[in-house]
């Protein structure tokens, strides 16, 4: 059986571990608040241009194929 000095030992062994492990989950959980951030602005960003391409498509509207063939046939 380890005498006191041991077991003291091993306490604080543990305790370092478990300092370790919290700074560890800290940053994870600052890194996962960094990404959901990021991610964020990503789709925000998708839904911008989705908006912005269905508008386009609607003012200039689709071209179809005689408006197709006539831009072929210009000079």
């Amino acid at each position: 059986m380890p005498g006191p000095v041991g077991i003291e030992r091993e306490m604080e062994r543990w305790r370092q571990r478990e300092r370790r492990i919290l700074d560890a989950l800290q940053s994870l959980a600052d890194e996962r608040r960094r990404l959901d951030d990021e991610l964020a602005k990503v789709e925000q960003q998708v839904a911008y241009y989705d908006s912005l391409t269905r508008e386009m498509k609607r003012e200039l509207g689709r071209p179809g194929l005689s408006s197709l063939l006539s831009s072929l046939r210009r000079p």
